[in-house]
């Protein structure tokens, strides 16, 4: 298995690599931003790695490898077998540690732009896209909203925040996939053969992770488009395909190790509060399910009465679909990510059978190799093989 791991500054010029040791990803519904923690060594016999900033001997200058690395560099992260590898993560350097005798790269996706400030503004009332375009136009207007869902706030303020808090509260009032597209993000999952794209050129740099280099660097970094960006606020599971699956799992054959338990919830009894404040700071209600069981609350900014009814419809409906808990452990292929429809099947109990939604999975890569941990929800369809 190898890696390959692209670290860009803002001039779009290339910084080699680290000696890394560790690469996990993690993505989920439940999260903003998909995030990736990059583990690299720094030190040789107790002395700091020094690397030339020069890809010619002649006029080079040796720099503490670590200082190499900033906030706010793009980072684009490639996994696979052999060299074919695929992309994995796209996004920018959060925050550089040097804790334990080590460096660690903390990196999160595209919405890292936004965490910029924004001017303080009310909305009343407002509405999601009204919000969406007000911040997109603050942080960069080139950027194109993609949103389905249209829902109205009596009053919305925004008040010392970066674009990043206020995406946040949208996504806790809401319970929206909220996610940022653009060319070079639109590539994960896709697949490049770099012997194919180098004629061989980057086989060996590959294999010893010591990075990209600047020789072949240029090459690269003019197939790629930064002018195609587009900010998604998109309701789950709707319009979701429940009749095929985009990848199948069998715990007979590729799923490597299970923590997974079935939820059938046909006599489950869930109850799901929406709670609001009004002008005056009355406390709002609004409930939905049955009594007798589990009671789930959602406290959320200020919206009508019909709008808390929509939500807490949507989370009764999640509560109430059968599904499993916990997560499965299987290889790098096939290639998953949230809200993939994903077949998981058991020649043992076939009556769990079916396409689930994915929720989260989390990718490491090291010296052990690679995995994949994947947390399916809920059953969209009893659909068979």
């Amino acid at each position: 298995m190898n890696h390959f791991v692209e670290i860009t500054d803002s001039k779009g010029q290339y910084i080699a690599n680290p000696p890394i040791t560790e690469i996990s990803i993690e993505k989920s519904i439940k999260n903003l931003a998909d995030t990736s923690i990059i583990k690299c060594v720094i030190f040789n016999f107790n002395k700091h790695i020094e690397f030339s900033d020069s890809f010619d001997d002649e006029g080079s200058s040796e720099n503490s490898i670590y200082k190499l690395y900033k906030r706010g560099q793009k980072i684009k992260i490639h996994l696979g077998y052999n060299n074919n590898l695929l992309l994995e993560f796209v996004g920018y350097i959060k925050e550089v540690k040097t804790d334990e005798g080590q460096m660690i790269l903390e990196c999160e996706d595209e919405l890292f732009q936004f965490r910029k400030k924004v001017k303080n503004k009310t909305f009343s009332p407002g509405t999601v896209k009204n919000i969406l375009q007000y911040i997109v136009n603050e942080i960069n207007p080139k950027i194109t909203i993609v949103c389905d869902y249209d829902m109205s706030y009596e009053k919305f303020t925004i008040y010392k925040a970066d674009g990043i808090d206020v995406l946040k509260q949208l996504q806790e009032d809401t319970g929206a996939d909220i996610y940022f597209k653009s060319f070079d993000s639109g590539k994960i999952g896709e697949r490049t053969n770099f012997t194919d794209l180098y004629g061989g050129a980057l086989v060996d740099t590959i294999n010893s992770a010591t990075g990209l280099p600047s020789l072949y660097a240029d090459l690269y970094q003019k197939k790629t488009d930064s002018t195609k960006t587009e900010l998604h606020f998109r309701m789950p599971y709707i319009k979701k395909n429940t009749d095929n699956s985009d990848c199948d799992y069998s715990m007979q054959h590729n799923i490597e190790a299970s923590q997974l338990s079935y939820r059938n919830t046909t006599d489950l009894k869930v109850k799901v509060r929406i709670v609001t404040h009004s002008k005056n700071g009355e406390r709002l209600e609004v409930e939905y399910g049955q009594p007798g069981g589990e009671e789930f609350e959602y406290k959320i900014n200020r919206i009508s009465k019909k709008e808390m009814e929509k939500r807490a419809k949507l989370e009764f409906d999640r509560k109430m679909a059968p599904g499993y808990d916990g997560s499965f452990d299987a290889w790098l292929i096939p290639y998953v990510e949230p809200n993939y429809s994903i077949g998981i099947y058991d020649s043992d109990f076939p009556e769990k059978d079916g396409i689930y939604n994915v929720d989260g999975v989390t990718t490491i890569f090291s010296e052990e190799g690679g995995k994949r941990t994947v947390t399916p929800g809920i059953k969209l369809s009893d659909n068979k093989k």
